[in-house]
């Protein structure tokens, strides 16, 4: 049941994420409202041409008036979302029954929006190598409400990790841009350290996690260097990338909150016993 309700609210916003990614960074005036138009051609999309995944398998990957092909990020974008949704189901499940799910149900919506918002800065970051500060200021601003209004986490921490980890991030790429005259982690890296920070201590509330929040934001950064070393070897021993590819990191960033949420309790355990 609970995962039949995930589906329904994925067919909503499934498609909706890459609409929002490309107006914003078409800088369209309405990116809320208006139809949707085939990047190609420009024909408004019908209903019929929008469900996630159906759609994109019942055209055969191309666009039914100019018969181009639609690129693949679509259906993994698409994908991505129904994946983010069912693990936020099962997230609040993992703290009671289906009982407590529906009686929770204002909770799940916003772990739904907030994953929406988390998505689509990883895969704007995955097009663009950038970063989108209208989603960045959306999220953050989502993430921040509910603390100051006490009703999860706490404010006064989430906006010192988000300072401390934005000003650490950013003397990093500083120091690499001065000394090795390399462009690292410039600012849209240091933004996402921020908004980590913002999220730690909402994770540590859904958690029910008592070790320091210093500690959880710290396993949560290296969480995502890891998986980023690891997509970068693997690149490099299958002659994909090189040295100097650029990699992007927001999506790292985002699969590390997963992969917190799902471990966090038994890595924190390990590295203070």
């Amino acid at each position: 049941m609970v995962y039949v309700i995930s589906f329904i609210f994925w067919l909503v916003f499934g498609s909706f994420i890459s609409v929002l990614v490309w107006r914003i960074k078409n800088k369209e005036k309405w990116i809320l409202f208006g139809r949707s138009k085939c990047p190609k051609c420009w024909n408004a999309l019908q209903p019929v041409d929008l469900v996630p995944i159906f759609s994109y398998i019942f055209l055969k990957w191309k666009c039914r008036y100019c018969w181009e092909k639609i690129s693949i990020i679509y259906p993994i974008l698409e994908l991505t979302t129904g994946l983010v949704f069912v693990f936020v189901s099962w997230l609040i499940l993992q703290t009671g029954n289906i009982k407590v799910f529906l009686e929770n149900w204002q909770y799940v919506v916003y772990g739904w929006l907030v994953g929406v918002f988390f998505v689509a800065l990883a895969f704007y970051d995955i097009l663009f190598y950038e970063i989108s500060f209208i989603l960045v200021w959306i999220l953050a601003i989502l993430l921040l409400v509910p603390q100051i209004l006490w009703i999860v986490g706490d404010w006064k921490l989430a906006l010192i990790l988000a300072i401390s980890g934005f000003v650490v991030f950013l003397g990093i790429s500083f120091l690499r841009l001065k000394v090795r005259k390399i462009e690292g982690m410039w600012g849209g890296d240091a933004i996402w350290a921020a908004i980590l920070g913002l999220l730690t201590p909402i994770l540590m509330d859904i958690l029910g996690l008592h070790y320091p929040a210093w500690l959880v934001f710290y396993v949560l950064i290296m969480m995502g260097f890891g998986l980023g070393a690891l997509v970068w070897l693997f690149g490099l021993f299958w002659k994909k990338m090189n040295f100097l590819s650029k990699l992007p990191f927001l999506p790292f960033m985002f699969g590390a909150v997963i992969l917190f949420a799902i471990f966090g309790k038994e890595v924190l355990g390990r590295i203070i016993n």
